[in-house]
């Protein structure tokens, strides 16, 4: 017999299924075949009973069993697992009262199977044993994609290598006018990474404001003058492997091939047929959209949520963690560097990355990042397409962003908790990708943040803000200068080469780690993708590195 106390400590482990006092004798013969023969190796569903007459919770609450649409009362109820709040890091108080799912349908053994497989996400056969759904949930999480699987190339590896292919140094201007000037932000700042098609390797990325910004659109290569550093090039015989490249899909294929085993995969010349691959020139978003505010995002060298040093802030000293978050936390003595933000006219925004792309202005990259076109510039969804082998009505869209900047970026390494399409219409982006099948080696966890302020009038940057928010999605390891003795675990992983030429998508399966070098068009002047968040097929708990990819309940009735 389940006791307030069971329920309330047994629920964070188990999904609770209860018998109450108000079954006949049918339903406790149908409840004891469930127990010893359905669910008997189930380890996430515990059944027993419960006496819902003298059930009193902690907080003097009494249970309810009696259904809003019946007047009888339920004979078996469910208590769901409950999942932990991982977004909140502040100590939260145990409930003291749980709120149960009634059942009231039909008693019958399938039916009853049917019910809890729903509600504890179980996939169990009326008769014992995994059900059909059951079998095909199993045989896709024991043949997920890894990057193990077509390479053994490691960042150790790529680290240890002395060869040099790709070379850029910051100069000292680039350095943030009124940062701490012994911080060392020379060095390799591009990805760099040597790929089994050599072309690959001579996509350029402009740091350093240049006059002459080239890109392979032209067949040219930057004419920037650049001093030697150390950089990412893996030993001969070896080779960073880079995504597949296919043409479009039949919606069978994709689900088969790609999307239930989680492995991204580019697919070409799918952007080029759509009316934004020529329309949407700087000239005409200023026409059109000129006058709108955008909410922009500013960074001094072009990278985006990287991590540094919590003591290199104005508020360092002054600022504090709460001991009860602060020793949850893995890194406290890091932060994530949110951008400065703020808004202007879209035609100052675009007269701002045409300098920068230009080198007319310099120290300073402009990006309108995560910016939903669906509630800020709705007539543009008319100029673009939804992959054609994505599911109608099956495939729940969240988001559809619109990404626009200089092109002189390099967003940081993190994951998404979507499936991702990353549609690149100008411009090129290079995109390293990490499986999140052994997430400890990327160090998932909670980062504290800090947000950049920027000076409009004098053009300076400042790491003026500590905040009391953390990131749960960011990586503390830096992919470029990677600390081997902080951070061992990162020496083991596998990098995936996936560069984005104009007219390409990338699918991104949910919780692949990445990290994104964009480099501009010369003809456009910017750089220019849009991308496609769904609800996605493959999900987890996070931040967990321990938690693994499972079926998103959602989507269980493809199985």
């Amino acid at each position: 017999m389940f006791s307030p106390a069971d329920i309330l400590s047994s629920v964070d482990n188990a999904c609770l299924v209860l018998l109450t006092e108000f079954s006949d004798m049918d339903t406790s013969s149908i409840f004891d075949e469930l127990a010893l023969t359905t669910f008997i190796e189930e380890p996430v569903v515990m059944l027993g009973l419960v006496g819902v007459t003298s059930f009193e919770w902690p907080n003097g609450e009494r249970l309810s069993v009696q259904s809003a649409s019946h007047s009888s009362q339920a004979e078996i109820i469910i208590f769901e697992r409950r999942i932990p709040d991982r977004t909140c890091l502040s100590v939260n108080k145990s409930p003291s009262a749980l709120r149960p799912v009634l059942y009231s349908g039909f008693v019958g053994r399938e039916s009853l199977t049917d019910f809890i497989n729903s509600k504890c996400h179980t996939y169990r056969s009326s008769i014992g044993g995994l059900s059909i759904e059951g079998y095909h949930r199993k045989e896709i999480l024991n043949s997920l994609f890894s990057i193990a699987q077509i390479s053994d190339v490691t960042m150790e590896d790529i680290m240890l290598s002395s060869k040099k292919t790709v070379t850029t140094q910051w100069s000292s201007s680039e350095k943030m006018n009124t940062l701490d000037e012994q911080e060392d932000y020379s060095g390799e700042r591009k990805h760099g990474f040597k790929t089994s098609d050599e072309e690959m390797l001579h996509i350029t990325h402009e740091y350093e404001s240049c006059p002459t910004v080239k890109s392979m659109e032209d067949g040219e290569t930057n004419t920037c003058d650049r001093s030697n550093f150390d950089v990412h090039k893996v030993q001969n015989d070896k080779e960073i492997p880079q995504c597949e490249r296919i043409t479009a899909p039949s919606t069978q294929q994709f689900f088969h091939e790609y999307l239930k085993i989680s492995k991204p995969v580019i697919i070409t010349n799918m952007t080029k047929s759509w009316p934004a691959f020529q329309k949407w020139t700087n000239e005409y978003f200023k026409k059109e959209y000129g006058n709108y505010d955008v909410y922009i995002k500013l960074t001094p060298r072009g990278e985006f949520e990287g991590v540094e040093k919590a003591d290199l802030w104005e508020n360092f000293k002054s600022f504090s963690i709460p001991h009860e978050v602060k020793v949850q936390l893995q890194h406290p003595e890091l932060v994530v560097v949110r951008p400065a933000s703020f808004s202007l006219k879209f035609s100052d925004f675009l007269d701002m990355i045409e300098n920068v792309t230009s080198g007319e202005l310099k120290n300073v990259s402009a990006y309108l990042e995560y910016s939903s076109i669906r509630q800020h510039l709705p007539d543009l969804e008319d100029d673009i397409k939804e992959m054609p082998f994505i599911r109608p009505g099956v495939h729940k869209l969240e988001h559809l962003n619109i990404w626009l900047s200089d092109g002189n970026t390099l967003g940081k390494l993190h994951f998404d908790p979507y499936d991702n399409f990353l549609c690149q219409i100008h411009g090129q982006k290079e995109v390293i990708l990490f499986d999140p099948q052994k997430n400890e080696n990327l160090y998932e966890a909670h980062i504290p943040e800090a947000i950049l302020s920027y000076n409009k009038t004098t053009g300076e940057f400042r790491r003026r803000t500590l905040v009391d928010s953390t990131s749960m999605v960011m990586s503390p390891v830096d992919i470029l200068r990677p600390d081997f003795e902080k951070f061992p675990r990162f020496a083991s992983a596998m990098p995936l080469n996936c560069t984005l030429m104009e007219g390409d998508v990338l699918f991104m399966p949910s919780f692949w780690w990445h990290e994104v070098q964009s480099s501009p068009s010369r003809t456009a002047r910017h750089n220019l993708a849009v991308n496609f968040w769904y609800d996605p097929f493959l999900t987890k708990e996070f931040p967990c590195p321990d938690c693994r990819l499972d079926i998103n309940p959602r989507y269980r009735h493809l199985l």
